[in-house]
């Protein structure tokens, strides 16, 4: 008996660690990603360079305001891609958006840019993109 309760209690302790270690809903965030800051400071110049690199990278999946209408938004997230849904800010601080942005995931889709932007320019996008939200 006791034999067996231990076999258990290891058994939830493993299936634990490895659920804490997954990836939520896809992401691959580093565990300090939420407490990770913007390094550069928000102004017209970032804001402005932000703005473009979304226009060129973002707007087919999120749309031109970031509302998830882009032509290769997929309906079934619309709600999850409106990046001016102020329900959605509280999970999405600088840093996680950094790392969505940075490292995507393959469902639902999400591209990942780190290949393709620099992360001076992911952190423009993530000041404009912060910028969307409705107040």
């Amino acid at each position: 008996m006791v034999r067996s309760l231990a076999f258990v209690l290891v058994a939830l302790l493993y299936v634990g660690a490895f659920v804490a270690a997954a990836p939520q809903n896809g992401w691959k965030l580093p565990p300090n990603a939420a407490q990770e800051k913007n390094p550069f400071p928000i102004n017209d110049g970032l804001l402005a360079a932000g703005k473009k690199f979304f226009a060129s990278k973002c707007t087919r999946c999120h749309g031109a305001e970031g509302k998830g209408d882009g032509p290769d938004a997929d309906a079934e997230y619309k709600d999850r891609m409106d990046l001016t849904n102020p329900k959605y800010a509280a999970e999405n601080p600088d840093g996680v958006v950094f790392h969505k942005v940075s490292s995507g995931r393959s469902e639902p889709r999400m591209p990942a840019f780190e290949d393709q932007m620099s992360k001076e320019q992911i952190w423009a996008v993530v000041g404009y993109v912060q910028t969307l939200r409705k107040k």
